[in-house]
Parts: C-alpha cells; structure tokens; sequence
C-alpha cells in the first residue's frame, strides 16, 4: 500500500469526478436556488459569474495549486512555506472535521426521508401537505425549546448516521484509488437522478409560475451590497473551498496533471448543478402554490425547510409517482452528501493528520470516523437542529471565509503568486497571466473578508445570531478553540521534520 504522501487517483476522469463531487452538495439544493430567486434571478447570476471567476477559481486554484506543488495536506503546505504559518492549515482542517460531524447527520434525516417516502409517512394528499411541517420537526427531529433542552437521543437518526458513517469508512479506508473510483459511480448517478426529477418537476401544473419567481430579472439588486454578499457567499460555500480537502485533492493529481483544466471543469459543474436544481426546486414550488391556492412567501424555499418539508409537501400532492420521486430526489440528496462528507473526512482531516504523524490509514479512518460519529450524537438529541445551525455558523462560515482569506494572503505575499503561476502554467494547457497574482493577492482575500463583516459581524454583534440569546456565544468561544487548537497542533512534532521548505 502506498504511503499517504504518494497517492493518487489512477486516472484522470476519478480526479475529476471526486472534485465535483466535493464541490456539489447539500447548499447547491437548498441555498443556490433560493438566492437567485431574492437577489433578482439574471441578476444574481451576473454577480454570481463575476464571483466565480474573480474570487471561487482562482480560491480553488491555489489550494489545487499548492497541494500539487508541495504534495502535502493543508497544514503541510504551510508547514512548508514556513513553520510559523502551519496553523493557517490547520485552520481549515479542524473546521472541516466539525462541518462533518454534522452534515453527515443531515444525510441521516435523508436516508430516513427516502424510506418514509416509499409510504408517504407524513401523509398523501393535501392533508400529507399540511402535516410534512409537524412530521420532520416533531416526529423526525421531536425539536425541543431551545438549545439549552437536549432532551433524547432520536434514535432512527442515530441508526441512519451509524450507517452514513460506515459508508464514509468503506469509501475511504484505501484511499485515493477508490475515492475516485467511487465518486465516479456516485457522482454520475446523482446527474442522472437529477435530470429525472428535473423532467418530473417540470411536467408539473404551475411550473412555469415557480420558474417565472426563479428567472425573474430585477437589475436594480446590483446596486447593492446584498446580491454580491449572496453570491460570493454561494461560491465559498459551493466549491468547498477553506475546508482543507482542496489541498490534498490537488495533491493526488498526477505530476503532470492539468490543474487550471481540472479548476475550471469542477467550478463549471458545481455552478451548473445548482443551476438545474433550482429548476426542479421552483417547478415543484409553483406547483405547490398551485395545488394550495397559496403565494410563494406561504412557502418555504431555503434551507433545511426546502428539502424537508416543501419537497415532502410536493411530493405529497403529486398526482402520480408521488413515491418514486420522494425516494428519488432523496437517493439523490444522500449521494451529493456523500461525495461531500468523504471529502471532508478523508481529505480534510484525515490526509493531514497523516502527514503529521506518520499514523496508518486504517486506523486513522477508523478513529476519525468514530469520533466524527460519537460528536455527531450531539445533532441527534432533541436541540440538535439549534446546535447544528450555531456551529454551522461558526465553521461553515466566519472560520471558512476568515481562514480562505488569511491563506490567501499567505500564499499570494508570502509564499509568492507568481511562483504558483508558474507552477500551474507549467503543466496546464489553459495558461493564466499576471491577472492571477493581483485575483490572489487582492481580490480573494478583500471579497471573502467583505462576506465574513457585511452577512456576520454586522449583523452578530449586533443581536443575538438566530434568536438564541446568549446561547449564541459559542459561536465566538468555538472560533477561539479552533485557533486555539490549531496553534497547539503546529507545536507538535512532525513524523519527518526534514520537510523541505521552498527556495
């Protein structure tokens, strides 16, 4: 077997599929549509193409860029540039362990969702429509008071997580080669299943009326500051980006592999997906409004809310193969999450983990999946929806855009943006210029900064995030301990501490 520095995926399709796979998930569903539909519809996708190409390719880029480059995780590659700034790739890697604990319990309300769905556990008809609120919140989740209330342990996701996670470690306990194996196979079937539902969504009465509030052009947004914060946002979050794993996947990209092709076809795909999704998510909502007699804010279109409760809702009052299509946008859902949680398990934190140590991959796929799942219970008890979304909060946003935009300024000032073009252009097709330097050294680091203070700050010191009172503190002390840890994991020992740092 081959040592953890050495992998690679065997060919260059698996490198691909494993990208977008990584890049596509649960947030190309239930976010992407959602901000096209408030932030004027053409409009959004204008500031979101202007985002992707200034501030989401050349962020993939670089973490693509330097894992090749130095064929190191994360914190390995800073490690490299200077041992001062390994911390920064620690950073992401504990945020991606955290991210992980809990989007792998959101894959565990869907597994639950795909076989509820073959009975219609929440009911068929319109009386199915109006319960599908009280079945996921009550029956699923049996949501209590506040975050303070953890109540029990919901014991069917708990079962459904155990089996996520066990999924995760079959994927991943061999490495690279099956990853891209595997996310080959996942990958293309979640493209079919999408382009099923799509077509399903779209036969249905009043699609046109969901596609008409989706596609609705309102250029005035862009006078704002809202539909650039939207947009940027989506494409930190999209691609996957500031959660480590980039860095390890560009490390398993063969020597003379073409990292800028490789950059642009993932981002491509990502954009493209959502943009189908919110397609089937707006035809299924017009037919709602629709079937109910009811207007689009009567829906709910984001979020956790869109894939639990106005799906089912939809899929409720379907006329035929109601069932078959719950089991099939939700396959769909656990696949795209799939893809998505590996990537955080095994390149995010596990590849690193690795490289610092020198430990088995075995065993630390065991461990790390373990631990991931025992801290996973936390979101099974009855305050773990109030939980997710606090530490969600925290790792999935301010640690993501603040860490992408610290690394960003690393890597373009310190480690040198014009030998990282270097490196890219010497072995991509697609050459890029001096353009890139100024994209990495400035405009990254400024937009991502720019979303972290004008959708964060601004409106967290402010009040209380989410209504949660002063529960919403951790969402500070939890940044705190990610730093906190970081620092403590850059003093320790590496297995080689002959690292070769760059001339």
């Amino acid at each position: 077997m081959p040592e953890a520095g050495r992998e690679k995926f065997l060919k260059r399709r698996h490198m691909i599929f494993a990208a977008i796979g990584s890049a596509i998930g649960l947030g190309n569903v239930w976010r992407f549509p959602y901000m096209c539909y408030q932030y004027g519809g053409a409009a959004f996708l204008a500031a979101y193409i202007i985002g992707l190409f200034a501030i989401g390719i050349p962020w993939l880029l670089t973490e693509f860029a330097m894992g090749h480059y130095f064929q190191k995780g994360a914190p390995g590659v800073f490690k490299s540039i200077g041992r001062k700034w390994e911390w920064v790739g620690w950073f992401p890697t504990i945020s991606a362990f955290l991210i992980d604990t809990y989007y792998c319990v959101i894959m565990a309300w869907t597994l639950i969702y795909m076989f509820s769905s073959m009975t219609l556990a929440w009911g068929a008809g319109e009386a199915g429509a109006h319960q599908a609120g009280d079945y996921f919140f009550k029956t699923v989740l049996g949501l209590s008071e506040s975050p303070a209330h953890l109540g029990g342990l919901q014991w069917p996701i708990v079962g459904a997580l155990a089996f996520t996670w066990i999924v995760i470690y079959l994927v991943i306990y061999r490495g690279a080669e099956i990853i891209g194996k595997v996310s080959e196979v996942v990958m293309s079937l979640a493209w079919v299943l999408i382009a099923a539902i799509l077509v399903r969504s779209l036969t249905l009465p009043g699609a046109v009326d969901g596609l008409n509030y989706y596609l609705d052009v309102d250029w005035s947004v862009l006078k704002g500051g809202g539909v650039w914060f939207a947009a940027f946002s989506q494409i930190a979050f999209s691609l996957s980006v500031g959660m480590a794993g980039m860095y390890a996947y560009g490390r398993f990209i063969a020597k003379k592999g073409d990292i800028t092709n490789n950059t642009i076809i993932t981002a491509l795909c990502d954009s493209s997906f959502a943009f189908l999704a919110g397609f089937a998510v707006f035809s299924t909502v017009g037919y709602i409004m629709q079937a109910l007699g009811v207007s689009l804010k009567d829906v709910t279109i984001s979020g956790v809310g869109l894939a639990f409760v106005t799906y089912p809702v939809g899929i409720s009052l379907m006329p035929t193969l109601n069932r078959l299509t719950g089991v099939l946008f939700f396959l769909m859902f656990w696949l795209i999450g799939l893809s998505s949680a590996y990537f955080l398990a095994y390149a995010g934190y596990m590849v690193p983990l690795m490289d610092k140590f020198g430990w088995d991959r075995k065993k630390v796929t065991f461990w790390g999946c373990l631990v991931g799942f025992i801290i996973g219970l936390l979101y099974c008890t009855q305050a773990g929806l109030y939980w997710l979304d606090i530490v969600d909060r925290t790792v999935a946003f301010y640690t993501l855009l603040l860490g992408g935009a610290i690394a960003s300024l690393v890597v373009g000032w310190v480690f040198g943006a014009d030998k990282l073009r270097e490196h890219v252009n010497a072995t991509s097709d697609i050459k890029v210029g001096p353009w890139m330097d100024f994209l990495i050294k400035i405009v990254v680091p400024v937009g991502l900064i720019f979303v972290a203070v004008y959708g964060g700050f601004m409106q967290d010191l402010k009040e209380p995030y989410g209504g949660y009172g002063s529960w919403s503190n951790f969402i500070w002390i939890l940044m705190i301990v990610v730093l906190i840890a970081s620092f403590v994991l850059q003093g320790m020992k590496w297995k080689d501490e002959g690292l070769n740092k760059y001339k």
